[in-house]
């Protein structure tokens, strides 16, 4: 493994002139795009890195753009960020704050905002790229820079696979992520294992009249009273099943019953986006169980050993006072699936971008006042990058 002090010469000697990263991120964060609508937004991209020299792949599984850079025999790592924005309000006061309203994918108009980070994301991967580049004769090996679109969906990378991702570039030997969270600016915070939660979607029908024996449906169980206490109690349930220190979560997203005009209810038609969940429901006196159809919206993100190891070494070294401790957030994404089918390991981190003069409550995440603090966030991101990628590639 390179030495701290070989890095920290390498990062600062090649750094490059981080102001225009800076009015990249003012400008997307100014102009954002929700998921799958990432047009304006790809092209900023793909236009930097075709100035950098790298080799670029453009409207991979929608909007996703690959940027690819040989730089002799060594492994291959990709390196990730997102396009996409959310449907939110803005409420910032930041002379770059966006007013964009836009259509999204299902028609409907939405206010549009950079809420979760991934301007800076982006700010910061584009500026690594640019710094690695800068310092090709001190490493070997392939990067390959992903911005993925529709994470907000959680849909993008499985998009991006489906439309032949690894028919242009090859499989990576590492994978690393990182993104921008509410703690002090200028802070990392990296561990093994899981760091953010799984999701999975359960669609529920719960089944009222007609029931067996009876010509009269209307007399039967009422799917909408059975579905709202089934609903209500799911939190409790879920608890009690599974103990009050385990992360385990259940909301409600959809309910659906009943026909106009029809004097019974049928069934109850639920959504649910949870992590457990066992329904009980004859003893309900329902004439069948309930259909329940299960799918994964997003997998565990849950950090390799082997890849952290090393990179926590280089960034204690590095960032020194200035490590804070990574907790499992109960947030999620899909930066894993890149890697799922070929077993690629991953690290996923969080650098902080909170104003140091800011006061309690602090905006997170998805907040419209979310408004991090721009020029010693984005070097702390950069860097970050920079180091992790090194720590497997510098000669």
């Amino acid at each position: 493994m390179p030495g701290s002090a070989h890095l920290r010469d390498l990062v600062e000697t090649h750094r490059p002139n981080l102001t225009q990263y800076a009015d990249f991120y003012r400008d997307v964060h100014q102009h954002p795009e929700v998921a799958a609508m990432e047009k304006e937004t790809a092209e900023k991209v793909a236009a930097h890195l075709t100035r950098l020299g790298f080799t670029v792949h453009s409207g991979i599984g929608g909007h996703g753009v690959v940027g690819v850079f040989q730089n002799g025999e060594g492994k291959t790592i990709l390196m990730g960020a997102e396009l996409d924005a959310l449907p939110i309000l803005e409420q910032t006061t930041v002379p770059y704050r966006s007013e964009r309203r836009m259509v999204d994918r299902y028609g409907n108009e939405r206010p549009t905002m950079h809420a979760c980070g991934h301007d800076m994301n982006m700010a910061a991967l584009l500026a690594a790229a640019d710094l690695l580049k800068a310092a090709a004769h001190r490493w070997k090996g392939t990067l390959l820079v992903v911005f993925q679109p529709e994470e907000e969906e959680l849909s993008g990378a499985k998009a991006m696979l489906d439309d032949g991702f690894y028919d242009l570039v090859p499989v990576p030997d590492i994978m690393l992520g990182q993104h921008l969270v509410p703690t002090r600016a200028g802070t990392v915070a990296i561990r093994s294992g899981p760091v953010l939660v799984a999701a999975d979607t359960i669609r529920i029908r719960v089944i009222g009249g007609p029931c067996e024996g009876s010509i009269n449906p209307q007399f039967c169980v009422d799917p909408i009273l059975l579905g709202t206490r089934i609903v209500s109690g799911l939190q409790d349930a879920v608890t009690k099943e599974v103990g009050q220190d385990e992360d385990a979560t259940v909301a409600c997203w959809g309910f659906h019953a009943g026909v106009p005009g029809n004097d019974y209810v049928a069934y109850a038609d639920i959504l649910l986006d949870i992590k457990t969940i066992k329904p009980d429901c004859r003893a309900a006196g329902v004439p069948r169980d309930p259909e329940i159809n299960h799918s994964v919206r997003a997998p565990l993100t849950s950090n390799h050993e082997c890849i952290v190891k090393p990179i926590d070494r280089i960034f204690r070294d590095y960032f020194t006072s200035n490590m804070a401790d990574m907790a499992l957030v109960r947030s999620t994404e899909d930066f894993s699936v890149f890697g799922a089918a070929h077993n690629v390991p991953y690290a996923y981190w969080n650098f902080g971008g909170t104003p140091m003069d800011a006061e309690e409550p602090l905006p997170t995440n998805h907040s419209p006042y979310f408004a991090p603090e721009v020029d010693l966030t984005l070097k702390t991101g950069t860097d970050a990058m920079v180091l992790a990628a090194l720590a497997f590639l510098a000669t």
